[in-house]
């Protein structure tokens, strides 16, 4: 699909529930058409380091790929659809020749999406009990990966930190730089003093084929929680430890200043699918609940560098979001440093 061609697809197009778009969304990998009942999520034609969507039978593939993995966690995702442009018309499900495909899903009220609710105090301890027991289920049933830990590539992954020292030290403050080497020297010790640790997780078969991207943006809560928009680019990004994937949930948590939820996460959670069977595995998740902020740092500064070169959005916000973060990370390290004894 062409930019000419999904703003045609929007505001000319025939969809399954006859109704018209009532907003296109686009992000950087793709567009999403929002009509009364349904959503459409189209891959744009691109490529990039993470991910190729850059033609056709790719965008068919990772359709396929999204609903199939989707939809070990919701029902929302209901089936990859053609999009079709023929004669005058163009349109979903509709006579003609397939130019592309699209995810098709339900339409969730935005609304109950739970990070808008975290920023209006509307989240409920029995929200997260909710999620910890229906994320513990799924992790129970995902499939085993019984790769080898790589310490090197772990610490290859979390130094790539070191992308976005530059612009952080020079347009946020003078000591990212400080931090961040801190921060990688420190990583890189715990990698090393628990290398076993993580080889035995690896080996006791908590390393999964999960979601990848378990943050409260891709949750709604509704009457039973729905956990969506799991990785399926990137087998990679998806594959982790079950620690990994609750720190990234825990972390994102305490960004809205919610951190009393991570006891109850971890607590339900445990109940279901018990995690943390070695005092080490308390150290190997505050090392994940490092990462993942450093993680969304690293997007962030990344955003900020773009923004600064190509001004478009509120560059204050987004600054004002990476002071947010990396006060995350120091406190994360502070803590892993003194339970690791390093």
């Amino acid at each position: 699909m062409t930019q000419q061609q999904i703003e045609t697809l929007a505001n000319e197009g025939i969809f399954p529930d006859g109704s018209i778009c009532e907003e296109l969304i686009e992000t950087h990998a793709s567009w999403v058409i929002l009509t009364e009942k349904f959503a459409f999520k189209i891959k744009k034609p691109v490529k990039f380091s993470f991910l190729d969507f850059s033609t056709l039978a790719l965008r068919q593939h990772a359709c396929e790929e999204e609903v199939r993995l989707n939809r070990r966690l919701t029902d929302i995702y209901l089936g990859t659809v053609p999009i079709v442009f023929g004669g005058k018309n163009c349109g979903i499900g509709i006579p003609g020749e397939t130019v592309d495909f699209a995810v098709q899903m339900q339409r969730v009220d935005h609304q109950r999406q739970m990070d808008l609710l975290l920023e209006k105090d509307l989240v409920k301890d029995s929200d997260i009990e909710a999620i910890a027991e229906q994320l513990a289920v799924f992790h129970q049933n995902a499939r085993v990966m019984n790769e080898p830990f790589d310490e090197a590539a772990a610490m290859e992954d979390f130094a790539d930190l070191a992308s976005v020292s530059k612009v952080l030290t020079e347009n946020v403050d003078e000591d990212f730089e400080a931090w961040i080497d801190g921060w990688i020297e420190l990583a890189g010790a715990v990698l090393q003093k628990l290398a076993w640790r993580f080889e035995e997780r690896v080996q006791e078969d908590f390393v999964r084929d999960g979601h990848g991207d378990l943050h409260s943006r891709n949750i709604f809560l509704l009457e039973k929680p729905v956990i969506f928009d799991c990785i399926e680019f990137n087998e990679r990004f998806r594959v982790n430890d079950v620690l990994s994937e609750l720190a990234f949930l825990a972390m994102d948590l305490k960004r809205f200043g919610r951190k009393d939820f991570k006891g109850i996460l971890i607590k339900k959670y445990s109940e279901t699918y018990p995690c943390f069977r070695l005092p080490e595995d308390r150290v190997i998740f505050q090392y994940f609940l490092l990462y993942r902020a450093t993680v969304r740092l690293k997007v962030a500064g990344l955003q900020l560098g773009e923004e600064l070169a190509e001004p478009t959005a509120d560059i204050e916000a987004l600054k004002a979001e990476v002071r947010t973060l990396a006060n995350l990370c120091r406190n994360y390290a502070w803590k892993l440093k003194a339970m690791s004894e390093i």
